[in-house]
């Protein structure tokens, strides 16, 4: 419901001829870019802050281009006068984490991939996973079932990247 709430209110804002509402987590990355605008201390630390100076109010595809241009080093954010405990809360970095792994996400091709950025870990588990043991093969089968991908769908990620695993009779030369 909340999904065809989001569109309604997008399609409203475009009916209109306004730009697309931003998220919680834009907003707040919008928030921030604000106060960090009009401070300009960290001009000179990375990519982030001349592109920043060019804008005065931040539209979803400027904030995905800004996170794209943090690397994440936070000598921003240690160097931050309004960072916690400090009442604005500037962290950056953070929030550009979070921005980068929504918009890819979002943009992931083929779509259906874009759900392994929500479970990370959970994948690299599965993909780094040699069972040995029917117990083990059972344990793997049900964490493939829980994130909904079917036989098919693991072995394509064991080809995306690389991971060869011997055929379920072969223990790979272990004994």
């Amino acid at each position: 419901m909340q999904a065809l709430e989001t569109l309604v209110r997008d399609a409203s804002a475009l009916a209109a001829g306004g730009p697309l509402p931003l998220t919680a987590d834009e907003a707040e990355v919008a928030r921030q870019m604000q106060i960090c605008n009009a401070c300009r201390y960290c001009e000179g630390y990375c990519a982030v802050f001349p592109a920043m100076t060019m804008r005065r109010s931040f539209t979803e595809g400027d904030l995905t281009h800004l996170a794209n241009l943090c690397h994440g080093c936070k000598g921003c954010y240690h160097a931050c006068q309004y960072a916690p405990p400090h009442a604005f809360g500037i962290n950056i970095p953070a929030t550009f984490a979070e921005l980068r792994q929504e918009s890819y996400a979002k943009n992931a091709w083929p779509a259906p991939m874009g759900r392994l950025f929500e479970r990370n870990g959970t994948i690299v588990s599965l993909l780094a996973a040699r069972p040995d043991t029917d117990a083990e093969r059972s344990h793997l089968a049900a964490l493939a079932g829980a994130l909904a991908l079917d036989d098919a769908t693991v072995a394509r990620l064991h080809l995306l990247v690389g991971v060869s695993r011997p055929p379920a009779g072969d223990r790979g030369g272990r004994s």
